[in-house]
């Protein structure tokens, strides 16, 4: 019984985080078994500097471009969150890994500055 209440808490939170990316307007990125979402409404470029970023695809330092010349004197801070999503990394249900970040990016559009801190790791049950 509890096993149900747990498993039925989880599909819901789930649900939550889809219905809250789709109606904000977020971007989701698969790559082999793990799964980002940024939810909140940003470019595609931006949503995809947010994940490179967390991923290690991008360079820790942010480097001030000539385009992004206003971010000397401060950058434009926005917060938002982003969720990965890693299926199948334990044998035994729930399988599935999920990360929330909360993610600060500089709204500029030719600025890469991103920072982001974990605010939640827990296992859940997935299909995938």
């Amino acid at each position: 019984m509890k096993i149900k209440k747990v498993f039925a808490r989880s599909l819901a939170g789930i649900m939550a985080a889809c219905m809250f990316v789709l109606s904000g307007g977020g971007v989701v990125s698969a790559v082999g078994d793990v799964e980002y979402s940024v939810c909140n409404s940003v470019g595609s470029q931006q949503a995809q500097l947010i994940i490179d970023t967390i991923n290690g695809n991008s360079s820790e330092t942010a480097t001030i471009s000539p385009s992004s010349i206003l971010c000397i004197f401060g950058h434009s801070i926005a917060e938002g969150r982003a969720i990965e999503t890693q299926h199948r990394v334990w044998a035994t249900a729930p399988r599935c890994r999920q990360i929330t970040y909360r993610v600060n990016y500089c709204t500029r559009s030719s600025c890469n500055y991103v920072t982001y801190t974990v605010i939640s790791d827990s296992r859940i049950p997935c299909c995938a």
